[in-house]
């Protein structure tokens, strides 16, 4: 399964309804992947021994919080925090369990990941509010 492919929203738990400007919104979300061997994903990371980069799990919190809110897949968000518990390989289940709270300066999101049951990373993201001279909508020349 390619990366594109590879995470569904699988539950989704809303919290207290949103007051008039957005704020005070939390909503939990959950996805699966395995990671297939022969993604090109992982080629050269490394040989023999094949991971999953530390990048691909901030990509995949990435996927399942904008696919959830339903906004554009690039939109642009700031890590503000990523620890690496633990290396995931090729074939485990990985499962992304995030909480999506809506503040002033964005949502942030604070996602657990765990590889086949263990603890494999904490990411903490923010999807600002407003990006200055980002727009989605247009086409780069």
């Amino acid at each position: 399964m390619m990366l594109e492919q590879a995470l569904t929203i699988v539950g989704m738990d809303r919290g207290p309804a949103p007051a008039a400007d957005g704020a005070g919104a939390d909503v939990t979300v959950r996805g699966t992947l395995t990671v297939a061997e022969d993604d090109p994903f992982l080629d050269g990371h490394y040989p023999g021994f094949p991971l999953v980069p530390g990048f691909g799990l901030v990509q995949y919190v990435h996927d399942l919080v904008t696919g959830a809110l339903g906004e554009p897949r690039d939109r642009p968000a700031v890590v503000e925090r990523a620890r690496f518990l633990s290396p995931v390989r090729p074939g485990e289940e990985i499962v992304v369990e995030a909480r999506l709270a809506h503040g002033e300066d964005g949502v942030r999101t604070d996602a657990e990941v765990t590889a086949d049951g263990r603890p494999a990373a904490r990411i903490r993201l923010r999807l600002p509010e407003a990006v200055p001279g980002h727009n989605p909508q247009e086409q780069p020349r």
